[in-house]
């Protein structure tokens, strides 16, 4: 029985080293400090976005920043001084594996014709987008006034089979400009 409890024991042991050796791993970019230096470093080899806390003391409200530090590289922290920084956010950076995308760019591409998305008048809401796909899509529309020509464009996200009153906001006429997969 005791050579059970041991060999128990030995077990969780080497599982709970594994487990923070393997969350170390996940972390990319770390706090390096010296005195009230703080230098970051990033030790994965992909550009990292790291979004940094600073609490300072007497000061109850935090300052943040976000911080691009390259691939195997090390940033000097922008501030100076007493506080506690902490890392609450890293993603990698734009045009990275896993960044962001910049829908903007999505939208211009010439594949974003509409496809799945339609415009269609019916009686009790007067203009709907209906997605007749079973996938989620973001629709850019453009609002025109016909009076000057001023216009205004803004960016729905609709559901797979999903149906969406659009508002005419003041504007004579609404088109639909194009679409893409959810982001």
């Amino acid at each position: 029985m005791l050579r059970l409890g041991a060999v128990f024991l030995l077990f969780l042991m080497i599982t709970a080293v594994s487990i923070e050796t393997a969350n170390a791993d996940k972390r990319c970019v770390r706090i390096q400090r010296q005195g009230n230096i703080e230098t970051y470093v990033n030790s994965c080899n992909v550009c990292m976005v790291a979004t940094i806390t600073r609490s300072r003391p007497g000061s109850q409200v935090p300052t943040g920043r976000q911080l691009n530090i390259q691939a195997r590289s090390t940033f000097p922290g922008p501030f100076r001084g007493p506080g506690r920084s902490r890392i609450t956010n890293v993603r990698p950076c734009k045009g990275q594996t896993g960044g962001q995308k910049d829908l903007l760019e999505s939208f211009n591409q010439p594949n974003s014709k509409p496809k799945c998305v339609n415009m269609e008048r019916s009686a009790d809401s007067g203009v709907a987008l209906v997605n007749t796909c079973s996938e989620c899509r973001a629709v850019a529309l453009e609002r025109i006034i016909a009076s000057n020509g001023q216009s205004a464009r803004d960016y729905v996200i609709i559901a797979g089979r999903g149906r969406i009153p659009v508002a005419s906001r003041g504007y004579s006429s609404v088109g639909l400009l194009a679409e893409i997969h959810c982001p």
